[in-house]
């Protein structure tokens, strides 16, 4: 029988590995500077470009893919699909690299800069395949940083990113069009920049005046 006590014992012992291991490895390592200097230029870039108009929308629909980031890579990393190797900070789980700043990051630019669900799917399809078979298949994974521990990992990993891309969105629309049938001029506006409108058709009476 296995007590608390033992788990919590062996609880330390892994905290205090991680913690040596980070300090003596990876604390102001080239690839950890490398990682903050990625992390502080992806702050600045996005809150350049990011619509100060809109800045309380974008940061919930950055919100929520952030949250259900860290949810899907928790059970990832607890059924061993894959695991981080080098981290910024000494804690585990440790979520500061990529699930709060760097995929909703650039998912919020996706979501600012796309006007219809398909430029939308388009590019956060992208923006998936950008990230999981780019940035941690690849490049994270050859400087030693993250590792898919099974082959097929990958594409659980693609698959639930995009359908959480996909989910955020859709909460956002439903919940701006709620407001906007309310009366919230303000969420017309931020549903417009989301849903492509249709082309108004031409009155008749207009038709009849271009024909004299």
């Amino acid at each position: 029988m296995v007590t608390n006590n033992e788990i919590m014992q062996t609880s330390d012992y892994l905290k205090a590995l991680v913690t040596t291991q980070w300090l003596n490895e990876q604390f102001l390592s080239p690839i950890w500077f490398g990682l903050v200097f990625l992390i502080l230029f992806s702050y600045a870039l996005v809150f350049f470009l990011m619509d100060k108009k809109r800045i309380t929308e974008i940061l919930l629909y950055g919100s929520l893919v952030a949250v259900a980031l860290i949810v899907y890579d928790s059970i990832g990393s607890y059924f061993g699909l894959w695991v981080y190797l080098i981290n910024i900070l000494p804690i585990m789980p440790n979520y500061f690299a990529s699930h709060l700043t760097l995929i909703p990051l650039y998912a919020m630019l996706v979501y600012q800069y796309t006007f219809s669900w398909k430029t939308y799917l388009l590019w956060i399809t992208v923006w998936a395949v950008l990230f999981i078979f780019g940035f941690y298949n690849y490049a994270l994974t050859n400087l030693g940083v993250f590792t898919y521990l099974t082959p097929w990992a990958k594409y659980v990993d693609f698959t639930l990113l995009l359908l959480e891309g996909i989910i955020a969105r859709g909460i956002l629309v439903t919940l701006l069009g709620m407001e906007a049938k309310r009366g919230n001029m303000a969420s017309k506006a931020s549903l417009s920049n989301l849903i492509a409108q249709p082309a108004l058709k031409p009155s008749g009476n207009l038709d009849d005046e271009d024909k004299e």
